[in-house]
């Protein structure tokens, strides 16, 4: 079955075509790569997946209507506000989505983050942070992850940490993915497939068989050279 099912969809901001009449799917249990350069309409279309802009064409979430489905996607944004006078704890702040104690520590645990419990959110790190938004959007058990350059705050090490995590959900708790992600190299690695979006659908597919210098250089309009992390991981 599909989890997220996009069709002819266009997405107009103030009188400007940021997406241009794309279509494609997402089969449940998958992890999806979702790169192209800035400004090609990345963000925009996982906040419309969202409900949070107006569009044309049709969103389905496993054959519904994606605003009844809402509740089962989990969002980690790009960039996350908080007013800096609360002093919560990374406990605190993740009792806001629920107040299943077991539930945190499970997920704290899950992430790896246990030692950042107790800790001021305002005191910790870019790529701390991240992982505890990471943990407040897989709290209640969600069927797809939508993340938004979930690791932009993280270093290397982080990074190979956070693609062990996403893996780990998607292998354990079938949960599908898409991924936003700068990190070229990494794609082979972790995603089973890849969209290339420029505003239009540049390419859609397996990645094995699409992600190559050719379109990536129709993508990025430039030579990107591809030095992969690792082998693919199995469906």
């Amino acid at each position: 079955m599909n989890a997220i099912e996009i069709k002819n969809l266009i997405v107009k901001l103030n009188n400007q075509e940021i997406i241009k009449n794309i279509s494609f799917v997402l089969p449940e249990g998958t992890i999806t790569a979702l790169i192209g350069p800035n400004g090609a309409g990345k963000s925009v279309l996982i906040k419309t997946i969202l409900g949070l802009y107006p569009y044309q064409g049709e969103i389905k979430i496993f054959g519904e209507n994606h605003l009844k489905m809402l509740n089962i996607i989990g969002y980690v944004p790009q960039n996350y506000n908080l007013d800096n006078i609360l002093p919560l704890t990374v406990y605190e702040f993740l009792q806001l989505s629920t107040n299943n104690e077991e539930k945190i520590n499970k997920v704290l645990k899950e992430i790896n983050i246990e030692e950042l419990k107790n800790k001021n959110i305002f005191n910790l790190s870019g790529g701390q942070f991240e992982k505890v938004l990471f943990a407040r959007a897989i709290l209640n058990d969600p069927k797809i992850l939508l993340l938004d350059e979930a690791i932009s705050e993280t270093d290397i090490t982080g990074q190979k940490e956070f693609y062990r995590i996403i893996k780990h959900l998607n292998k354990e708790h079938k949960v599908t993915i898409l991924m936003i992600s700068h990190e070229i190299n990494m794609i082979p690695a972790f995603a089973h497939q890849v969209i290339c979006l420029n505003r239009s659908l540049i390419c859609y597919g397996d990645v094995k068989q699409i992600f190559n210098p050719e379109i990536l250089k129709k993508l990025y309009q430039q030579e990107i050279i591809i030095y992969p992390f690792n082998q693919p991981i199995q469906k």
